[in-house]
């Protein structure tokens, strides 16, 4: 890939994750998305240096200026917000500096527009894709200014002569780029990566360990605010056609103990509701009450019948300002910020758009002793009377059906557990609705004639019979426990979760659920798929929790498990050095020395005799045998330099012939010196070796069997000064 080209797209790349991060947020509108991808793709095939020297400066200007009551018109009418006012004009402003851009000044102008991008979408999501949107950006942008650079130098050292273009190839030529031909872009995207990495590497343990001075950053705008479908805080009847469920992520539920059973009934309570009018469910009152946190919590209940059960909630944008919580809730953290509460103890906060929500729960998930509930059930208080006992003009049949179903049965507890049952067992579940569109009594249609519904059909013929049955109920709004990921160890909620169920009124424990609904039909989805949906829903609920949530509290808790942990390794090696030091004194204090000493007297004496002969020898030779180890030494660290190999052996011999007081003179050749020692076998060995020498430090071409050939000289020479020192001994003597 040539210069030009790697460089363009590296800048692309560039451009394009600023987009991506802003597009992935779901804020921007369609036409935007359009109107700045067809100038993107435009742009990379157009020629947009002839297109800018065509268009006049003027027009451009104009341009700018006119969009400037586009920009007010879209803050006051249209987007009214500023930050995605403001997105659009930086989209517009990239969108002609795509079009016309010729110089550096556009690359740089560009990059900048693309960091503002970045900018703005972490303003407007936390999802894990704007992790994927940053280290496209890192990655990219690295390398874009990295072959900036040397684009920006290239262009200076040729316009001042400092460097002349090589030879290239004719498609080269007049480029620009002519030293760049044949450029090694693989190299430079493995640099490029490597740096990236190392940008990580020093950045991820700073974003831990820098003081924390926030409580985190969940309950914040987090992009597009997803509708909810199949829960509501109403629910109409009647309704005919196909209901269309949706796969998008609500909420994603933890639990203090995972590995705890959870209820086999486990449901997300939304709303309560309780006047019903022939067609549709609402809310009678819609009247809200303040709660104040105590502490970190909001305190809703003094006491409790059964086990505590700690959930921590991750919701996603939703258009609802409900908060959802299981059972029957004693407290909810305070960090929630802004609680209500109304009469059906529903709970609820105001939210700004776009933003998610966590918060805890503390719920009391006790299932009623049914020998507790007496049988003849006090009279409910007048408020409980006059709203959860309304009963809107029906079909009589339905109150006829609710006291054959009951009639052998005098519980009145009983007489909700019959209904349940009935309902699962007689009517089957359907999200196709059938019957005659709008029925003047869905309920009645559901009963007696289509006999298949969803939940809240189920729902609500089930509330209704009780309340002809004299027990105040009311329909429930929420979601069932989804489905629970192994890899998170979180339950994961859908809105095709979304489900109605059944509270009835029974003293002492006030609301009770049932559920008269029959299974859902069957989702099963392959392992392969499940698994890598599992391990992306772990990964966004790591993210959530541990990056996007990271706070004060959480960085005490690292920073004390990490000094907790060192301890523990501390205490673990001065345990396993203490083991040893005992095991070794143990050992040593079972050794007799004087019985050893005594048993091997004659070999220790032995020994030090030896070593005592063995280092006088060497003393004696210490000179010789050190230098011929120093030369060994130097030819193995070189050993692939045939050059260096054969100086080395010279210069030892050189060596080898000054202890025997032959000396070469400062003046004299190598040949020379050989000449000059006479005909003796020494200085024939040694003029061989310096032919050698020169033919392969000086000659062009030498064999490869030289350098055996010279080591096995110097041997020679080395045994031939050794047999003349002997002799010159014998004739001393």
């Amino acid at each position: 890939m040539s210069f030009a080209r790697y460089f363009k797209l590296a800048s692309y790349c560039l451009i394009t994750s600023g987009f991506l991060a802003i597009a992935a947020t779901g804020a921007l509108d369609i036409f935007s998305l359009v109107f700045f991808t067809a100038a993107l793709v435009f742009s990379w095939f157009a020629d947009t240096e002839r297109l800018r020297q065509r268009l006049p400066a003027w027009l451009l200007n104009s341009v700018a200026i006119l969009y400037l009551p586009i920009y007010v018109l879209d803050y006051l009418r249209l987007s009214r917000s500023f930050v995605l006012t403001t997105v659009h004009l930086i989209l517009f402003v990239a969108s002609v500096k795509l079009l016309t851009r010729a110089t550096d000044r556009d690359y740089v102008y560009l990059y900048l527009i693309s960091f503002a991008e970045l900018l703005a979408a972490s303003t407007l999501t936390i999802d894990i894709t704007f992790a994927f949107s940053l280290f496209v950006f890192l990655f990219s942008g690295v390398c874009a200014l990295i072959l900036f650079e040397m684009k920006r130098s290239h262009a200076q050292f040729q316009k001042q002569g400092r460097i002349r273009p090589s030879v290239a190839s004719e498609t080269a030529l007049g480029s620009g780029f002519e030293l760049f031909y044949r450029f090694p872009a693989g190299s430079v995207s493995w640099i490029s990566m490597g740096m990236t990495v190392a940008i990580l590497a020093l950045a991820v343990p700073l974003f831990f360990l820098l003081p924390r001075v926030s409580l985190g950053f969940y309950n914040r705008p987090s992009g597009q605010t997803r509708m909810v479908s199949g829960f509501s805080e109403t629910v109409e009847l009647g309704e005919i056609g196909n209901i269309k469920e949706s796969p998008a992520v609500v909420m994603r539920v933890k639990l203090d103990d995972p590995t705890a059973m959870p209820p086999g009934n486990l449901k997300w309570r939304g709303v309560a509701l309780d006047h019903y009018d022939g067609r549709s469910w609402s809310r009678s009152r819609v009247a809200r009450d303040r709660l104040y946190p105590q502490g970190r919590w909001f305190k809703l209940e003094g006491f409790r019948r059964g086990v505590e059960f700690y959930q921590t909630y991750y919701l996603e944008a939703l258009s609802t300002d409900v908060v959802f919580t299981c059972h029957k809730a004693l407290a909810i953290s305070g960090d929630i910020g802004y609680l209500e509460r109304d009469y059906s103890n529903s709970f609820y906060t105001p939210r700004q758009a776009y933003s998610k929500l966590r918060y805890a729960v503390v719920s009391d998930i006790a299932q009623p002793d049914p020998t507790r509930i007496p049988i003849a059930l006090p009279t409910p208080p007048e408020a409980i009377r006059k709203i959860y006992l309304q009963v809107k003009d029906l079909d009589p049949r339905i109150a006829n059906l609710a006291r054959e179903v009951t009639q052998s049965i005098p519980h009145p507890y009983g007489k909700a557990v019959a209904l349940e049952k009935y309902l699962k067992t007689h009517y089957g579940y359907s999200l196709e609705l059938k019957g005659t569109p709008h029925s003047s009594d869905p309920i009645a249609m559901f009963l007696f004639d289509v006999r298949k519904g969803h939940c809240e059909y189920f729902a609500s013929a089930m509330t209704i019979m009780l309340r002809q049955l004299g027990i105040p109920a009311r329909l429930v709004n929420g979601f069932r426990s989804g489905e629970y990921n192994p890899l998170g160890k979180a339950w994961t909620v859908r809105q095709y979760d979304a489900h109605s169920w059944v509270e009835a009124y029974f003293p002492p424990y006030e609301w009770v659920e049932f559920d008269p609904t029959p299974p859902d039909p069957d989702r099963s989805r392959s392992a392969w798929v499940k698994v890598f949906a599992d391990l992306l829903d772990a990964a966004d609920l790591w993210w959530t929790e541990q990056v996007v949530n990271y706070d004060f509290f959480k960085q005490y808790r690292l920073i004390n498990s990490a000094r907790t942990q060192v301890l523990q390794w501390q205490s673990q090696i001065r345990s396993l050095l203490g083991s040893w030091s005992a095991k070794r004194q143990a050992q040593f204090d079972r050794l007799d020395l004087r019985r050893w000493l005594a048993a091997h007297a004659w070999s220790l004496v032995l020994t030090l005799a030896s070593g005592l002969a063995v280092g006088l020898l060497l003393f004696r030779k210490s000179g010789s045998l050190r230098t011929r180890l120093w030369w060994m030494f130097r030819r193995a660290l070189s050993r692939h330099d045939s050059v260096y190999v054969a100086t080395t052996f010279y210069q030892e011999a050189l060596d080898l012939l000054r202890a025997h007081g032959l000396t070469r003179n400062l003046g004299q050749t190598p040949l020379e010196f050989a000449d000059s020692l006479g005909s003796s076998a020494v200085a024939a060995l040694l003029k061989r070796l310096t032919e050698i020498y020169n033919r392969v430090r000086f000659g062009s071409h030498h064999a490869e069997s030289d350098l055996t050939q010279a080591q096995a000289l110097l041997q020679s020479m080395r045994r031939a000064l050794a047999g003349r020192l002997s002799s010159e001994m014998t004739n001393d003597q």
